[in-house]
């Protein structure tokens, strides 16, 4: 489990760092912690990140502009917000299921 999730974090950071997201440096914050082994924290970070407006879970990847300014999706657009769902996905997970085995 361990080994999956810090290569999700990693894999996390370089996607958001590809479509120049501010949220890589969230991320870099939760593997910070991770690489420190501290599951816990790590897993508080990445749940601070969802709920509320300008959350996580309604950030879309792969938005930009034309040079009239006008918007327009990047090329591969829907790949990188199905990578980025799956990754937010098993990165929920984990912090969810540090949570539970930090309740029993």
């Amino acid at each position: 489990m361990y080994e999956k999730t810090r290569k999700d974090l990693l894999a996390m950071i370089e996607l958001l760092e590809s479509d120049g997201s501010r949220w890589s440096q969230f991320f870099q914050k939760a593997l910070a912690a991770f690489d420190q082994s501290e599951y816990q924290r790590c897993s508080e970070i990445i749940m601070s990140g969802s709920g509320g407006m300008g959350s996580l879970n309604d950030l879309v990847l792969g938005q930009t502009t034309d040079r009239n300014g006008n918007f327009q999706w990047k090329p591969g657009y829907e790949e990188l917000n199905n990578s980025y769902q799956d990754l937010l996905s098993s990165l929920y997970a984990f912090a969810h299921g540090i949570r539970r085995s930090a309740n029993k």
